[in-house]
């Protein structure tokens, strides 16, 4: 498994620290195709992530790990990743689109 993305989910909460989340409440599950996955809670300014995909939440999205790496430094971007079947996204497409504002 990707140190990077580990790196980056435990980053979260404090990376969120400098976003404006005003008005976003959903809950994302990011599913990595060898099993890892972690669930990122966002209820306004507030960001709480946990190991493991939570059934419940508002979106999934689920992608190699070599697509997740490459969205995380930014050689491909997203919509990129989504047409070409890489990414899937599954659930409330409304609170994806408001994942931009924290991962951005």
């Amino acid at each position: 498994m990707s140190a990077e993305l580990d790196r980056f989910f435990a980053e979260l909460p404090t990376h969120a620290a400098d976003r404006d989340l005003t008005g976003v409440r959903a809950s994302y599950a990011f599913v990595v195709d060898s099993g890892k996955a972690w669930t990122v809670r966002i209820e306004e300014q507030e960001v709480t992530v946990c190991d493991g995909a939570d059934a419940n939440a508002d979106c999934t999205i689920s992608a190699s790990e070599e697509t997740f790496v490459s969205l995380l430094d930014h050689t491909r971007g997203v919509m990129s990743a989504y047409m070409s079947g890489k990414l899937k996204i599954s659930g409330d497409l409304a609170a994806a689109m408001q994942l931009n504002k924290l991962i951005s």
